[in-house]
């Protein structure tokens, strides 16, 4: 048996590596994604008072920390029994909403959107962030830039930190913002949805208009069905803060739905013996 390895995996966060068996003939056997690198967060939080996790927990990941921050400092609030003033949860919102832009602007520009911009067929060294740029251009590339220094800015303006933010605690959070930054937030808001319309003509101009990527992308090759889950406020419509979790079965009928505090009865998780990834799953 043949044995393939691709180490490391790139463009992500975290290590990973890829390991694929081939059989006597050539064919594919088995193949493994493997992350090999043990964080251990869930053993070195245990024993710590609860005010530390919004501050440990944001260091799992250098690019979604605000997420990790978020999920404690709303575990924390459960600890004590207390609802944040509104005030405190339209800054928590809008600092997640700051950064569901730059998360999503990082993906689509550097992580994932190199493979369609610059295509899979590009050298591997055009097949980056700068080959990104190259291909949209220099006022594009700009924008790009722009979308996630402005973003990384109102998560330090509310969070006290651009990354790992500091100020959610048990309750709320240590400082508000002044009406200058409310008003400079509010600009930067409205030059975001600019440029995710910008975003959205720039996919449709340089992939769905290629015929092979647009085959690629909606062939079998890339269908996965799955079931589906995310937040949805009391109305229904989708809250990247706070709601209840609704999941959405591969045919698009809801399956259920459930608070965050259920979520126990709902996902389980097991292990395998060949990587430190956990596996999540739907009961």
């Amino acid at each position: 048996m043949t044995r393939l390895t691709i180490d490391p995996i790139t463009r992500l966060e975290g290590h990973g590596k890829i390991e694929i068996f081939l059989d006597e003939r050539g064919d594919v056997d088995r193949t493994y994604f493997q992350v090999p690198e043990l964080r251990g967060f869930e053993s070195f939080c245990v024993g710590r008072p609860v005010e530390e996790m919004p501050n440990l927990t944001n260091r799992i990941c250098g690019v979604c920390p605000e997420a990790h921050h978020m999920a404690a400092a709303k575990a924390a609030d459960a600890v004590y029994g207390i609802t944040p003033p509104r005030p405190a949860r339209l800054l928590r919102e809008l600092l997640y909403s700051a950064f569901y832009v730059t998360d999503h602007t990082t993906h689509f520009y550097a992580l994932g959107g190199p493979d369609f911009f610059v295509g899979p067929d590009a050298p591997v060294a055009e097949r980056n962030i700068l080959g990104v740029l190259a291909k949209v251009g220099a006022e594009a590339g700009g924008r790009v830039i722009d979308a996630r220094k402005s973003c990384h800015h109102v998560v330090e303006l509310i969070g006290g930190r651009a990354i790992h933010p500091c100020t959610s605690v048990p309750g709320g959070l240590t400082s508000g913002i002044t009406e200058d930054e409310r008003a400079e937030i509010e600009a930067i808001g409205r030059r975001m949805i600019d440029f995710a319309g910008f975003s959205l003509e720039a996919f449709d101009a340089l992939v769905m208009s290629n015929g092979a990527y647009r085959d690629m992308i909606l062939g079998d090759a890339y269908r996965h069905e799955t079931y589906y889950m995310g937040l949805v406020d009391e109305k229904g419509k989708v809250n990247f803060y706070d709601g209840r979790v609704r999941v959405v079965g591969p045919d698009g009928e809801r399956h259920g739905e459930y608070a965050p505090a259920e979520y126990t009865d709902w996902i389980a998780e097991h292990v395998e013996p060949w990587t430190y990834l956990k596996f999540p799953y739907l009961k």
